[in-house]
C-alpha cells in the first residue's frame, strides 16, 4: 500500500515551490465591468473608488442601440457610459477587452446582459454575470435575474452583499 503525498500536497513542498514564479501577471487584463441596473451602478461606483491600477474600465450601460453596417455579425449595439458621464459604444469596449463582467442586482431586469452577452460571445470573450443580493429579495425574482443572465455569462455568481463583489473581481484578476 501508498503511503506518498497526494498531487495536491506534494506541489506544496518546499521541492515543488522552486518552480514558481514569484512576480505577477506580466500583462494585466483589460477588464470592463458593466453595470446593468441603476442599483448596481451604486455598487459600480464604490468598486472603482477603491480600484487601483490596471485597466478596467467601469462603466453604466444606458440602451441597446441598432448597430453600424460595420457589424453584420449582431443587429444589435448598446451605448454604455462611463463614471465620468463620456457615452461610448459597446462594440468599441469589447472589442478591446479580455474580460467582461455583468454586475447586475437581484430582481432587476437583465435584458442587457443579451444584448453584451451575445456582443462578448461573438468575439470570443470571457465573461462573468455578479448578481448582488440580499436577504429581502425574494427567492423568485433572484430566481428570474439567474435564468436571464445565464445564457449569456461563462461564470455566474450570487453576492449576498457589495462587499462580495470586490473580493470576486480580485479572484478573477481585473
Amino acid at each position: 500500500m501508498y503511503l506518498g503525498l497526494s498531487e495536491s500536497a506534494r506541489a506544496t513542498t518546499a521541492e515543488e515551490a522552486r518552480f514558481r514564479i514569484n512576480y505577477p501577471n506580466s500583462r494585466p487584463r483589460k477588464s470592463r465591468i458593466i453595470a446593468l441596473d441603476k442599483s448596481a451602478g451604486g455598487t459600480l461606483e464604490q468598486l472603482a473608488a477603491g480600484y487601483a491600477g490596471g485597466e478596467a474600465h467601469f462603466l453604466r450601460y444606458i440602451e441597446a442601440k441598432p448597430a453600424s453596417d460595420s457589424l453584420k455579425m449582431l443587429p444589435v449595439d448598446a451605448v454604455l457610459e462611463d463614471l465620468a458621464g463620456k457615452r461610448v459604444s459597446l462594440t468599441d469596449e469589447v472589442a478591446d477587452a479580455d474580460v467582461v463582467v455583468m454586475l447586475t442586482t437581484a430582481g432587476a431586469s437583465a435584458e442587457a446582459a443579451e444584448v453584451i452577452g451575445n456582443a462578448c460571445f461573438v468575439r470570443s470573450k470571457m465573461t462573468t454575470g455578479l448578481v448582488v443580493s440580499s436577504a429581502d429579495v425574494p427567492a423568485l425574482e433572484l430566481g428570474r435575474t439567474l435564468t436571464a443572465m445565464r445564457p449569456f455569462a461563462a461564470m455566474l455568481v450570487v453576492s449576498n452583499g457589495d462587499e462580495y463583489v470586490g473580493e470576486m473581481l480580485s479572484a478573477l484578476r481585473v
